[in-house]
């Protein structure tokens, strides 16, 4: 290919070119020199391709032994006799750039040249500086994303006829009723502990005064700092909340909230078709029966001691022959198979019952 064909890549790529522009000599530039006013037209793409070689070129190159002799006894001929070395100095341009500039059409004649520079910079910075203005005035930046970290919760639920303990991340320690779910935010968050309570469970809380301990259930909230108090909630029946040791609120979210506190040995029923409350004293027994292995029936409701043993066995019970007066049960049972249970308490209610796995029958007395 002709270098007069050449484009900026193929200048480049050319070896003479590359030589003329990281080591010139007067042979090359001379060639150059004669080439340029042969073809003009290329002086563009080979200043392109100058700058683009000075900006990637990282080779060094070797100098001959003779040619830095030369240059030693010319500069010691100067200096032994300076008015020789200006009568014969003669500075000869041998850089591409030099070269180069001496073809350049356009290039200014007049001996203001470098004012024309100075205002063309200043030209130059004062359109940046308005661009820069004007990029400030209409940019706005984009709003930072605020990414929500998903929320984790942990749920236990026991079926009926089975009971779980659990020790929470916080310490705390819960015994959950058969039949009953809790649910909570995995580890908790940084300023409390929410718990969501469906049917029955125990709770000694373990003391952090910076993240109250709230149980929650419906409209009710119990909250604690170190405690421990059973809570009972069933479909059906009144709210309980019974307190054991040190301290708990209990908030009411009904049509007219309210605010109970307790304190050990207190309870309080609450109707949750109408929000009424009333706080009475417990037995500690009678509430933690359920913890320990023991059902305690004190003048129950049929349908209460029937939720019970559900739960309790994992059964379905079926009433026949259902008394039209309510029946209230009575009885205190260790550690009692669901037989012996029925068994005794058949005596005082006066019904026959059958036990067929997960099904039972109880039929009581047409007298009744």
């Amino acid at each position: 290919m002709s270098k007069s064909e050449y484009t900026v890549e193929d200048f480049v790529l050319d070896p003479e070119f590359r030589a003329w522009v990281l080591v010139p000599d007067g042979v090359v530039k001379a060639y150059w020199e004669a080439f340029l006013r042969k073809h003009p037209e290329k002086r563009v793409e080979m200043e392109i391709a100058r700058k683009t070689l000075l900006h990637l070129s990282r080779n060094s190159y070797d100098v001959s032994d003779k040619r830095i002799e030369d240059t030693w006894s010319s500069i010691r001929r100067v200096i032994d006799d300076p008015k020789e070395g200006r009568a014969n100095r003669r500075v000869v341009p041998i850089s591409p750039e030099s070269t180069l500039k001496h073809f350049t059409t356009d290039r200014p004649m007049h001996r203001y040249q470098p004012n024309r520079q100075f205002y063309r910079v200043a030209s130059i910075l004062v359109l940046v500086f308005a661009m820069g203005v004007l990029f400030n005035l209409t940019y706005q930046p984009p709003e930072d994303k605020i990414v929500e970290v998903p929320v984790v919760y942990e749920e236990h639920m026991v079926p009926p006829g089975v009971k779980s303990n659990l020790t929470l991340q916080d310490g705390s320690k819960v015994i959950l009723n058969a039949g009953s779910t809790l649910r909570y935010v995995k580890n908790f968050e940084a300023d409390k502990r929410e718990l969501f309570l469906i049917g029955e469970a125990y709770f000694e809380v373990a003391k952090d005064s910076l993240r109250p301990f709230t149980v929650i259930t419906g409209p009710v909230s119990t909250t604690a700092l170190g405690t421990s108090f059973n809570i009972s909630s069933y479909d059906n029946e009144p709210l309980s909340v019974a307190l054991i040791t040190g301290r708990v609120s209990v908030a009411l979210d009904f049509d007219e909230p309210d605010q109970v506190n307790l304190y050990p040995g207190e309870g309080l029923f609450i109707k949750m078709e109408t929000g009424v409350q009333m706080k009475h004293q417990i037995q500690e027994e009678k509430v933690l029966a359920w913890t320990r292995k023991t059902i305690l029936f004190e003048q129950t409701p049929m349908e209460e001691a029937i939720r019970v043993l559900e739960n309790w066995y994992g059964v379905k019970v079926e009433i026949q022959n259902r008394p039209e007066r309510g029946v209230l049960l009575s009885g205190r049972f260790v550690d009692q198979t669901l037989e012996g249970v029925l068994e005794g308490l058949s005596y005082s209610a006066r019904f026959d019952f059958q036990v067929n796995k997960d099904r039972v029958i109880i039929k009581f007395e047409s007298s009744l």
